[in-house]
């Protein structure tokens, strides 16, 4: 799962960078060979909530949520650093 947290940064990253500007053939290529390497229920839930907000994805600092800075309960946080699991 590990992977996926990887790709799905990645992704939000390139998906940032092409909102700034025309994205050329090989930013969509990027993006393409990203996409194709996740599974589709990640991607799927992805694109939902890139459809809403900007950042979708966010990390857990601290215990809190980089994205809206709301604290997650000690098992939670926990479980997150063991596994690194995508949560969707």
């Amino acid at each position: 799962m590990k992977f996926e947290t990887a790709r799905l940064i990645q992704l939000q990253t390139l998906d940032v960078e092409l909102g700034q500007k025309t994205p050329s053939t090989a930013d969509i290529e990027r993006r393409v060979k990203i996409v194709q390497a996740m599974p589709l229920e990640i991607v799927s839930r992805y694109e939902r909530l890139r459809s809403r907000y900007q950042r979708p994805v966010a990390r857990l600092i601290a215990g809190a949520c980089e994205g809206c800075r709301v604290r997650l309960a000690a098992s939670a946080a926990h479980r997150l650093r063991t596994d690194g699991a995508v949560r969707i």
